[in-house]
């Protein structure tokens, strides 16, 4: 079997999480003679562009990209996503996250079509393996959360962006608005408008809890 060389791209801002990605991959190479893999980093959306653009007709086969990054602007992993499958067509592109609601799996599936879609919290070294070596030989591959949801209908509101569904998912893991905009890596001026904007979209009053406005967006489906 002649061994083919893949060029990867892992865009994570947590050392121990990319060191966990090498480890998969190494194992990969002691195991099968099939691929060897050219891994580079990038930890921010800066970073990748930089990378992108300095590549120069150097072949990128593989990006795994994390949506939760950080960034200067309202420039988002998600934002990211679609600009590497324009910019690169042919790359396939494994996005593997922590977050698991609907709605945003929905978004990153519509905006990235990416060729495999992995929760953080449902992947071992195992499960990672089977996914990459899925992916490189053409196969879709999603873990179990991901695969549930392909049978949703749409119900995301046209109006909600990626960081207003960021911001319901950290309020429903009990995050306090003042923790949000560390996470979110926007301002807490910018946090307390898409809540009150949120409320509005959802036709809840403007001094409604938190609590209320998770309902409702449960209710809507959007958690």
């Amino acid at each position: 079997m002649k061994t083919k060389g893949i060029n990867i791209l892992m865009i994570d801002d947590h050392p121990l999480i990319l060191k966990s990605y090498v480890d998969v991959l190494k194992d990969m190479e002691r195991a099968s003679e099939r691929y060897r893999f050219s891994i580079d980093h990038a930890h921010s959306t800066v970073e990748a562009h930089l990378f992108l653009n300095m590549l120069k007709g150097r072949q990128l086969h593989l990006i795994f990209l994390d949506l939760g990054l950080p960034n200067n602007s309202s420039y988002s992993g998600l934002d990211l996503g679609g600009d590497i499958r324009r910019g690169f067509p042919e790359v396939k592109i494994i996005i593997i996250t922590s977050y698991d609601s609907f709605p945003l799996i929905q978004k990153a599936l519509g905006t990235v079509k990416p060729e495999g879609l992995l929760i953080k919290g449902e992947l071992n070294p195992d499960s990672l393996a089977i996914a990459i070596n899925d992916v490189l030989q053409g196969i879709p591959h999603y873990t179990k959360t991901v695969r549930k949801y392909l049978t949703h209908k749409e119900t995301t509101p046209p109006l909600l962006d990626h960081y207003d569904l960021l911001l319901l998912y950290h309020l429903s893991e009990g995050k306090q608005t003042k923790e949000i905009p560390a996470m979110l890596h926007i301002s807490l001026t910018s946090v307390e408008k898409r809540k009150r904007r949120l409320k509005e979209i959802l036709k809840l009053e403007a001094g409604c809890t938190d609590v209320q406005l998770l309902n409702r967006a449960k209710d809507e489906g959007l958690l």
